[in-house]
């Protein structure tokens, strides 16, 4: 054999083996596919991705990584957990299926493409959980209300974010008949962390966790990761109950233990390590599923009263995926629409956080601005796509513009008639 020829063999066969390897296909987990608008499935995933036979490993991940439902422009609707109530209080599972299946019909229908589910108002669950007693709405029943819900909402494209209360508590009452195996409870029970951990606020029938504690910002956090990963959630959402009080004795002893001067500074940063904490919990387990805060419309209010650093949120990355400021405001209000909206406009200054803008439709039967100009929710929606950072909005709540009082129907259907043309649009 001509010697020439041995020593180009090997350098010819790496050569070959590379080019074999080229044409292997692309591994799922590491080819991200985006999509704001549909979930993909799996055949999809594999045309763009060029795999047109996955390994039995590839198909695997694919079905134990969800893909989140979410959309470019959010058309939002909170289900507080008082519309639950309606739907569940001595209701059998069928009952509130298709009391259910009728609600999120009714939002489909108006146009909506995303809701916020009240999953945790008072440190009780709408779902199985762990780590929190299930909510005494339930009563004897033990079907699972947000998977039910889920299923639902999903086969009418519906995005479902878990909406949760991070702080809040039940009553003593709700307390005492907690059963002990909850942190919570044990909290409660325990001398040293009854008052410090868990508070009484005063002029306020409820208990509420205080965020100075690791331990207490912890169990947020597995909350919030204990739903991402045990059911199809596309996004996490909270409102704006953080701080319940400015009062200096709801967390005296944890302030000077802590060495800090500036009681202000301190408290947001207890929020702020939430937050983050929260958000890399939820990532951890599905990266695309969203996490999303809706704070007072009141940017001032938001730092004095709540002790949330909105602009930091809304600027740096590790901390949310949307934010929902409640603009619940009129045009002529103290705090005049355009004008707050504007503010919210230019304190966004990540790309890739989106903002949503939050409506008041309940007012439309209880403030004068609202219940004398028809249309005024659906005029707010417009003036919020004008936005350079519009990313959607967001509508309070389900009961008031789908289930008014039947004095209020005429004004309400209204609304209605003005608020599904825009959401169209």
């Amino acid at each position: 054999m001509n010697l020439k020829k041995i020593k180009i063999l090997p350098l010819f066969m790496i050569l070959l083996l590379l080019m074999c390897s080229c044409k292997k296909s692309v591994n799922l987990e590491r080819f991200e596919v985006r999509n704001e608008g549909i979930a993909l499935n799996n055949d999809i995933k594999k045309q763009i991705s060029g795999n047109t036979s996955p390994s039995r490993t590839n198909i695997e991940n694919a079905k134990t990584v969800y893909e989140p439902l979410n959309y470019n422009e959010q058309k939002a609707i909170w289900f507080s957990y008082i519309d639950l109530a309606e739907f569940i209080s001595g209701k059998s599972k069928s009952e509130f299926k298709a009391l259910m299946s009728n609600a999120l019909k009714n939002v489909s229908n108006a146009g909506f493409n995303t809701v916020y589910i009240h999953v945790r108002a008072f440190e009780d669950a709408f779902y199985k959980s762990d780590l929190f007693p299930k909510t005494y709405y339930l009563g004897s029943n033990t079907y699972d209300p947000l998977k039910i819900i889920i299923s639902i909402a999903h086969k009418l494209n519906l995005s479902v974010h878990a909406w949760i209360n991070p702080f809040r508590c039940g009553t003593v009452e709700n307390l005492n008949s907690t059963s002990d195996i909850y942190t919570v409870k044990k909290w409660y029970n325990d001398k040293e962390k009854n008052g410090t951990y868990i508070v009484k606020v005063k002029d306020d029938v409820h208990l509420w966790l205080n965020p100075a504690y690791e331990e207490v910002r912890q169990l947020v956090a597995d909350g919030a990761s204990e739903i991402v990963k045990n059911y199809k959630v596309d996004g996490i959402h909270f409102d704006d109950y953080f701080y319940p009080t400015t009062e200096k004795n709801f967390d005296k002893s944890a302030f000077k233990k802590s060495g800090n001067s500036d009681l202000s500074s301190w408290r947001i940063d207890n929020i702020n390590k939430m937050v983050k904490l929260v958000y890399s919990s939820i990532k951890k387990i599905n990266t695309n599923v969203k996490f999303g805060i809706s704070p007072q419309g009141n940017i001032e209010n938001d730092y004095q009263l709540q002790f949330a650093d909105v602009k930091t949120w809304c600027s740096k990355d590790g901390y949310i995926d949307y934010i929902t400021p409640q603009v619940y405001y009129g045009y002529s209000s103290t705090s005049p629409y355009l004008d707050t909206i504007k503010r919210w406009d230019k304190l966004k200054t990540n790309d890739n956080i989106k903002l949503i803008i939050g409506l008041a439709e309940y007012k439309v039967i209880s403030e004068d601005e609202y219940i004398n100009n028809d249309g005024i929710i659906a005029r707010q929606i417009n003036d919020a796509k004008k936005l350079s950072n519009y990313g959607g909005v967001a509508v309070y709540n389900y009961k008031n513009l789908f289930s008014a009082d039947s004095k209020f129907t005429e004004r309400v259907e209204s609304e209605y008639t003005f608020i599904t043309k825009e959401l169209s649009e």
